[in-house]
């Protein structure tokens, strides 16, 4: 190559710039939201809530760090482990704001960790831990599910209070909707493949204690409720399970 017509230093001008790209692209921010204010909430306080309201915003009243790790790292109770007393029972009042109102969910999320990270000095790390789970499996006497219509709109699994509700849904979703209600993992060892609508309907109540063994459950738990309507079956038994690990965390100081 002649060096002489400029080729050489603009070949190594072009790979700098790239080489500045990705270190950039590398060490760029986390996302963050625009305005945070963070504040302890009166002490008589009794609710709390936590909403992510339209145009990128988060709210909550009397809300705990606990119910901001759940949304940001999207893990259930029983995947959350270690961290001081205090994530649990101390209450804030917080308003944030994305600077991009259309930002997705998952950008949300992260946004929230950011802020986690930054205001509760919170870090995590997750592990893989052989724990108590649910396996689904058909009940004897068969399953009794009705075949989904291929014009059924909405599909997906919904849980409201005491009733778990199916459209065109898997086995394999079934049992992830009922990670919520169970309290524990639930994975689907049914077999069945296809796709399925179904409303079960159960007691809340005697559904909320995740440590009951399904033969010892009430006759309007879920378990008895799944085995009579959908003729399937809940049993215990141990699998890998995803823990957030909370290694440290600090009350955060005034606005």
């Amino acid at each position: 190559m002649d060096a002489s017509n400029g080729s050489v230093p603009r070949l190594v001008a072009a790979s700098t710039c790239l080489i500045s790209v990705v270190v950039c692209l590398h060490g760029q921010s986390p996302p963050a939201f625009d305005a945070v204010s963070v504040k302890p909430s009166p002490l008589d306080t009794i609710e709390r809530s936590l909403t992510h309201n339209a145009g990128g915003r988060l709210t909550t009243s009397n809300g705990t760090v606990r119910m901001l790790i759940l949304l940001a790292y999207q893990v259930m109770p029983y995947q959350v482990s270690g961290g001081p007393a205090w994530i649990n029972t101390d209450g804030y009042d917080i308003e944030a704001k994305a600077a991009n109102p259309n930002s997705t969910p998952e950008q949300f999320r992260k946004m929230v960790q950011t802020l986690l990270a930054d205001r509760f000095q919170l870090k995590v790390h997750t592990e893989t831990r052989e724990m108590a789970i649910y396996a689904l499996e058909i009940a004897k006497g068969g399953p009794k599910l009705r075949p989904s219509a291929s014009d059924e709109q909405n599909p997906g699994v919904r849980n409201g209070r005491g009733e778990t509700t199916g459209v065109r849904a898997t086995m394999a979703m079934l049992a992830t909707a009922l990670t919520r209600p169970l309290q524990r993992e639930v994975v689907d060892e049914t077999g069945l493949k296809g796709e399925y609508s179904f409303t079960v309907k159960f007691d809340p109540v005697e559904t909320s204690m995740p440590d009951t063994p399904p033969e010892l459950s009430g006759a309007g738990s879920i378990f008895t409720a799944l085995q009579e309507q959908l003729g399937l079956h809940l049993k215990v038994t141990r699998g890998p399970v995803r823990i957030l690990i909370i290694d440290t965390a600090a009350r955060p100081s005034a606005n």
